[in-house]
């Protein structure tokens, strides 16, 4: 290679360098990151309320993630349905310690809900003051995000898991999707 090859490939080089540079400028400022285990492994979890299956309709991903109306969702219990398909509870404390929030519908903002069920936290709002949780959907996986409308980083409760929530997540849980 002669001189003018050399400098047209560390041209090219530098240039390409600097194109991936604009483009990782260029992400959003909120784009989620993470991924793994939000919860730590080896906890059982609390004994679920044992309801008959809902419609198919109600339980996909698209229509969990969607948003909806039922009368199980935020009813102040942890629900499993006949069907395999459940709640994502957090509760207040470590251990399941403390009052607990369900929920069948993902959320985008758990700012503007509150812990319902009786104990220690009760009304307290549920955004960064969760310290475990329990995922009793036996088919879907909860994501839970660190901001509001999934942003920030994010980890998975996988189904018929969870436990204490690890230190990136211990009251620092504004919003989940189920996927």
């Amino acid at each position: 290679m002669n001189r003018t090859s050399l400098r047209r490939s560390l041209a090219v080089a530098v240039g390409g360098v600097a194109v991936a540079g604009v483009v990782a400028v260029g992400q959003p400022a909120l784009a989620a990151s993470g991924g793994g285990s939000a919860t730590t492994p080896g906890t059982s979890a609390p004994v679920a309320k044992s309801s008959s299956g809902l419609s198919a309709a109600a339980t996909t991903r698209s229509g969990r993630n969607g948003g909806g109306v039922s009368a199980q969702h935020l009813d102040g219990a942890c629900n499993l349905y006949s069907n395999g398909d459940g709640d994502l509870c957090l509760w207040y404390f470590r251990n399941y310690g403390g009052s607990h929030a369900d929920f069948f519908f993902s959320d985008n903002n758990l700012n503007n809900n509150t812990f319902s069920s009786p104990g220690a936290g009760q009304g307290a709002r549920v955004g960064n003051n969760s310290e475990s949780a329990w995922n009793y959907d036996q088919h879907l996986t909860a994501r839970v995000y660190t901001g509001v409308n999934s942003t920030g980083t994010w980890g998975t409760i996988a189904p018929s898991s969870g436990g204490n929530f690890t230190s990136t997540f211990i009251n620092n849980v504004e919003s989940f999707i189920w996927v």
